[in-house]
């Protein structure tokens, strides 16, 4: 089973300032045409109280069954022998009397056929006695397990609404719900899962026993038998592997630690640093950070979260400050305290704190959830439901989560303007927002040139800076990226603050880099030249390595289809096959209208036997011929996949690979292979007309359908296409390297 959805993934952060509190959850996001889909709260009503309500009532109709079959029997145990009795009375006296058995409406037989009749059925009345026996309680176990998983999803569902309610009063108030609901939460989808296990298992038993009643298991009801007892060990199975999934669910507390693409400096390596940052932390009445981190690509944060700097094995812990490099020589130094500020007031906020309290149990479910939605698949049916409620869980926290981040991230600017002076936060923020595109396209550039890059991307940044920033106004609306959530918008953050938004300080946040602004960093750090240098190589030798893993992943895609052509089949055997069977069947009919003429009473009626003759002749023509035609259209190549195109015997032109960008191959009826096409790629013209294969000329799409292919299943049809879609593409990346 796909994994249901993803905890929102941990992005860059440039500039949003905040508490780094959760881990990165990657998830790419596919594209392809848009699905209808239920709404959330309908597909939570669905599998979490209306399967099980269904199975409650398959269990009531279940007993009715059980019970009405029971008592059948039981009666017949009774009046069977009597029955008996009275037949071989009859027959002593009468040996060929005839009765009629089943009541008024009943089958009218011999005496001695009704006696072998009576005699056998009373030797299966023990036996249908203990079905029914056995039937009976598994159809409480059907009522069993759906009450069970209905009651459980139903408080489950109550228990997140109401900890979700109470976790918007305080920061404390979030973690004890928080802390209290997942303590339950696995004994809840625990008990949805091992309800609808039950009740499947017993569900799917009591109707492969029911299969006993349907002539004493004859053929065709052992089959059925079988299927049900099929059916009942998939659905044991099913609940085993989910339950060893749901495992997963009490080891809430393994994960991992940030990774970080930078280096812990000590007070040797920046002592000016360190000087500023117990300067701020004592004006501020502020915790001190542990370790203070130089990074290339995230933003400005603080966590206690641990911590793993490029090219370091153990962790660190304790507390974090992590300061971006390009920022430092570009930002200036009254924002620089400003931000810097802001950080440590978190620390002084305890917001650090209460994350390292709140962010394990919240990672850790994420990630338990993803993990069961990954590794769970085999029990899809019953997992479903459980994985389901523990999203919706997670998800009803998401709005007390963000209203008490947005507090504390709005009472941390207001803590730092104290110090700072009023106007700090709000340059500091604008200053951020015009120096993130181009700090972003050079470190943009530099991963998909490294080798053309500047050994110094720093100071790369300053040099492009002093060409013009862009205007800060475009940048009041946007929202501070972070890694954990979105930030308030940059407008809200400085209306909080009562600053105006005047021209002024759009002048004084647009500004290019002053010679007191780029000589920053060397009165920050003892070495900041050689800091820089050391950044910079370790994020081009990344860059390399990736662009090499990358044209070797080219190199395989390019490489995975042959440099000759494919040639392929249309499959006709199956219709021709088809045809001949029509064939056959109307020669036949023709035949037995001749041989069983009198029988059919047209012996005497020559023109009924010329029109059914005749009826009958062309049907075995059109069939035989259909045949043929297929058969000599099957002969011909129906398409040719080539390195560069694809060449259809329904196209005038090929079309190349390069000019499609999606595919998709359905196989119902027919065969369909749908391509589309790019906006500016040439459409083919169709060859002569067909009902099946098209040219859409508005949606840009071709379709080519076909009877299938020749030794090839669908599936494998679609791999081959894709790749051959694929390596065209690769071999284009690679000659434009």
């Amino acid at each position: 089973m796909r994994a249901l959805r993803d905890p929102p993934a941990r992005c860059v952060d440039d500039g949003g300032w905040g508490v780094a509190d959760t881990i990165a959850f990657g998830g790419a996001a596919g594209s392809g045409r848009r699905i209808p889909r239920l709404p959330q709260w309908a597909v939570l009503l669905l599998w979490l109280l209306v399967v099980p309500l269904a199975f409650v009532a398959l269990g009531v109709w279940q007993e009715q069954r059980a019970a009405a079959t029971r008592d059948e029997y039981r009666q017949g145990m009774l009046d069977l022998p009597e029955v008996l009795a009275q037949l071989q009375r009859i027959e002593a006296q009468t040996p060929s009397a005839f009765v009629t058995m089943g009541g008024p409406d009943g089958r009218r037989m011999p005496v001695s056929m009704a006696i072998a009749g009576v005699r056998k059925a009373i030797g299966t009345m023990d036996e249908g006695v203990e079905v029914s026996l056995i039937r009976y309680p598994l159809s409480w176990g059907t009522m069993a397990g759906g009450l069970l998983a209905f009651l459980a999803g139903l408080g489950g569902l109550l228990a997140a609404r109401t900890a979700a309610l109470r976790a918007r009063g305080s920061r404390d108030a979030l973690v004890r719900s928080f802390d209290r609901l997942r303590r339950s939460l696995p004994f809840t989808l625990g008990s949805v899962l091992v309800g609808l296990s039950v009740a499947g298992i017993s569900a799917s038993l009591f109707e492969a026993a029911s299969l006993w009643f349907w002539d004493h298991l004859s053929t065709g009801s052992a089959k059925l038998f079988g299927l049900g007892v099929v059916l009942a060990v998939f659905a044991a199975y099913s609940a085993v592997v989910a339950v060893i999934a749901m495992r997963r669910v009490f080891d809430l507390y393994t994960v991992e630690p940030l990774e970080i693409r930078g280096v812990a400096v000590d007070r040797e390596r920046a002592p000016g640093l360190w000087r500023l940052v117990d300067d701020l932390a004592a004006r501020h009445g502020a915790l001190m950070p542990d370790t203070i981190l130089i990074g290339l690509t995230d933003g400005f944060f603080v966590t206690e979260w641990p911590v793993r700097p490029s090219g370091r094995e153990q962790p660190l812990s304790g507390r974090t400050l992590h300061l971006p490099a390009p920022y430092l020589p570009l930002i200036g130094e009254t924002e620089l305290a400003a931000v810097i500020g802001h950080e440590l007031a978190h620390f002084s906020g305890e917001d650090t704190a209460y994350n390292r309290r709140f962010a394990p149990i919240h990672a850790g479910l994420w990630q338990t959830l993803n993990a069961l939605g990954r590794t769970g698949g085999s029990g899809g049916f019953v997992l479903t439901p459980a994985l389901h409620l523990g999203f919706h869980t997670l998800e009803s926290f998401d709005v007390a989560v963000a209203q008490h981040r947005r507090q504390r991230e709005l009472e941390a600017d207001r803590r730092s303007s104290l110090v700072s002076g009023p106007e700090s936060i709000p340059l500091a923020l604008l200053r951020t927002a015009v120096l993130a595109p181009i700090v972003d396209g050079t470190l943009s550039d530099a991963f998909s040139d490294p080798d053309a890059a500047a050994p110094d991307l720093m100071a790369e940044m300053v040099r492009r800076v002093e060409a013009g920033l862009p205007d800060p106004a475009a940048y009041i609306g946007e929202c501070q990226p972070h890694p954990t959530d979105s930030h308030p918008p940059t407008a809200l953050r400085i209306s909080t603050l009562g600053v105006a938004l005047d021209d002024r300080l759009l002048a004084r946040a647009g500004r290019g880099p002053a010679v007191e602004d780029t000589g920053l960093p060397h009165r920050l750090f003892s070495d900041w030249t050689g800091l820089c240098h050391g950044l910079t190589t370790a994020f081009l030798d990344e860059a390399r390595q990736a662009h090499r893993l990358n044209r070797e992943e080219l190199e395989m895609a390019a490489s995975a289809v042959p440099a000759e052509h494919t040639v392929l089949y249309e499959n006709g055997k199956p219709m021709i096959w088809a045809m001949a069977f029509i064939a056959a069947l109307f020669a036949a009919f023709a035949t037995c209208t001749t041989v069983f003429a009198q029988a059919l009473g047209i012996d005497n009626d020559p023109g009924t036997k010329v029109v059914v003759g005749a009826v009958a002749a062309v049907a075995v023509g059109i069939a035989l011929l259909y045949a043929a035609w297929i058969h000599h259209k099957t002969k011909a190549p129906l398409m040719t996949l080539t390195p560069d195109a694809l060449v259809s015997a329904r196209l005038r032109e090929a079309i190349a690979w390069t000019d499609v960008v999606g595919m998709q191959v359905t196989a119902s009826q027919r065969l369909a292979l749908v391509l589309a096409l790019r906006e500016e790629a040439p459409l083919p013209n169709r060859i002569g007309f067909s009902i099946y294969n098209k040219v859409n000329r508005r949606k840009r799409l071709v379709v080519l359908e076909a009877l299938g292919i020749r030794d090839m299943k669908a599936a494998d049809f679609e791999a081959l296409v894709s790749r051959y879609l694929t390596a065209a593409y690769a071999r284009r990346q690679l000659a434009g390297d």
